[in-house]
């Protein structure tokens, strides 16, 4: 689903990743952790291809992330970030800006579609008519998590997607992440979120280990 071989990462003549290798089965629920500063984002940007690597290769679904198949492979991702951008005056708005593209016109999701995810979430659907501006960081986190279900993406990049939710949001994610089948390699120190991972990836000086 996700590899790694033998990838190298830098950024402004620093090594961020050096020499990583792994892979991440279908379904797997993988975490990141390190300190700050240590590459641990810019790995998920490089998956997404928003950052280059400067050597080795990764794959998505058998696919090399380079440009001439970027577009093929983001249908099957869902980038989430600690501080989601809102680019949209309304939540409903950014929920659906996706369905006017080209790749997923038709597709648009039913009033009951969206107001069924959004309730998974502790979303109340009075928000879609809020300002994107009035979200408070934990619902833009859980709008894009909405977004992400309704486009049927099945991998997830996440970045300290639970920093920013109370106690009973957090159980509404970890139910709709953790306990699913989707794909997930996140980035999270988290206590609870990582003992509910499958494997912990620790980077350090640029190496990337596994906990044992």
């Amino acid at each position: 689903m996700i590899s790694f071989e033998a990838v190298t990462i830098g950024m402004q003549g620093r090594v961020l990743v050096h020499d990583a290798s792994f892979a991440i089965l279908a379904g797997e629920k993988v975490v990141l952790r390190g300190k700050s500063g240590s590459g641990k984002s810019t790995l998920l940007k490089a998956i997404v291809g928003g950052i280059p690597i400067t050597q080795g290769i990764i794959r998505i679904n058998g696919l090399a992330v380079v440009p001439e198949n970027i577009q093929q492979i983001r249908q099957d991702l869902a980038y989430i970030a600690q501080e989601p951008g809102m680019s949209q005056e309304t939540a409903a708005g950014d929920l659906l800006l996706p369905f006017s593209f080209k790749a997923h016109l038709g597709h648009e999701p039913t009033t009951a579609q969206i107001e069924a995810v959004l309730a998974r979430l502790l979303l109340d659907p009075a928000i879609l008519r809020q300002k994107s501006a009035t979200l408070s960081g934990g619902e833009k986190q859980r709008l894009v998590i909405a977004r992400a279900i309704l486009l049927n993406k099945q991998i997830f990049l996440a970045d300290e997607i639970t920093s920013a939710l109370d106690a009973e949001s957090k159980q509404a994610v970890f139910a709709f992440l953790l306990e699913s089948e989707h794909t997930v390699l996140s980035i999270s120190h988290d206590p609870e979120w990582l003992r509910r991972c499958d494997r912990i990836l620790t980077i350090d000086n640029g190496s990337l280990q596994e906990d044992r």
